[in-house]
């Protein structure tokens, strides 16, 4: 049997494919095990497992990147978060050109803790005093 000269790019493109979903896909595990174990009681993946209503297996299949989850799926971890759709994404796009990637651990840290505006603003000040940027 003969193969069809286009096969063999075909076959190849869907590799490429794969490895770019594959690498979204460990991204997005990553941050979704983050966000779980950045709050302040630190979750299991019981706990949000439970949350999402979704197994334990494979929210982990998921956070190790080994299986990309439905859109529901991931709207129901990110109710569980208590963080946007789009938040969960945020970042799984690789490397960005702003200081998002920076910032992104302190939104994390304020909304795990539920910070009001006056929290984040005493927040600040002690940042700025130990670098010596009070305003």
């Amino acid at each position: 049997m003969r193969r069809k000269s286009g096969a063999s790019s075909n076959s190849h493109t869907n590799t490429a494919r794969v490895e770019i979903v594959s690498d979204i896909g460990k991204r997005l595990g990553q941050r979704i095990r983050d966000l779980r174990t950045q709050r302040p009681e630190r979750w299991t993946q019981e706990d949000l497992a439970e949350r999402a209503r979704i197994s334990v297996s494979f929210l982990s299949m998921i956070e190790r990147g080994e299986r990309v989850a439905h859109v529901e799926t991931l709207a129901s971890l990110s109710s569980a978060l208590g963080v946007s759709l789009s938040e969960l994404f945020s970042g799984t796009d690789g490397p960005s050109p702003d200081n998002a990637d920076v910032a992104r651990p302190l939104m994390d840290f304020a909304r795990a803790r539920r910070l009001d505006h006056r929290d984040i603003e005493k927040l600040l000040g002690v940042a700025r005093a130990m670098f010596n940027g009070a305003r």
